[in-house]
């Protein structure tokens, strides 16, 4: 698989100054963290993090440049502001050889659904699922093709095709999409049917009120 590659450089030790003036000079604070190494401190051009950002998913490699010598990572956590949504830090897992990888990965759906172009309407069940797999193997998304689903169908997790050498962790029996037509509205009753059907009330409660009366005087 393809993977993204970032240079970044080393970052010393500074104080919540330090860093928000690193910050504003247009750089990302980040961590990377490995069972084969000790936790590395470093920055990334925000310029040119923000460049790729839309592309990177939590299921891709990305190689993270330092002085010319490549660590694949994958991406763990972003922190941003709350107001601004600017990214505050990012850590990084290291992937290591011969640990295998339990991420989430991407779900897209092709075609357009048999069921859809006969006027039902897609519901996108779930958007990823869970595998284990080598580093290696890692698939950046699965593609589903549904154009053969139809209407009041649903397409399970153990319909499609996981690739070779990846093990699916979530349950197979999940839903990854389904067809459903829309409920046909109600039928308004005209206003004139209404209000007969309200004084035909009115006349038989009446009717069986002067029965009463008549009955009592007998």
């Amino acid at each position: 698989m393809e993977h993204i590659e970032l240079k970044v450089s080393p970052r010393e030790k500074l104080t919540k100054g330090g860093l928000n003036k690193a910050r504003r000079s247009g750089k990302i604070p980040a961590q990377l963290y490995g069972k084969e190494i000790a936790p590395m401190s470093m920055f990334l051009d925000g310029q040119e993090f923000a460049n790729v950002a839309r592309h990177i998913t939590e299921s891709m490699i990305i190689d993270l440049n330092l002085d010319g010598k490549k660590y694949p990572a994958l991406m763990k956590e972003v922190q941003k502001e709350t107001l601004s949504g600017k990214i505050l830090h990012i850590d990084f897992n290291l992937v290591e050889r011969g640990q295998k990888l339990h991420v989430k990965v991407p779900l897209h759906l092709v075609g357009i659904a048999k069921g859809v172009r006969e006027g039902g309407i897609l519901e996108h069940a779930i958007h990823d699922i869970e595998v284990e797999c080598d580093p290696d193997a890692l698939p950046e998304k699965i593609e589903v093709d549904i154009s053969g689903l139809e209407a009041n169908h649903a397409l399970h997790l153990r319909d499609i095709s996981i690739p070779h050498g990846v093990k699916l962790l979530t349950n197979p029996e999940t839903v990854i999409a389904i067809i459903k037509f829309a409920r046909a509205e109600a039928v308004e009753k005209p206003a004139g049917a209404e209000v007969a059907a309200a004084e035909g009330s009115a006349s038989a409660e009446e009717a069986a009120a002067e029965g009463t009366s008549e009955a009592a005087q007998k």
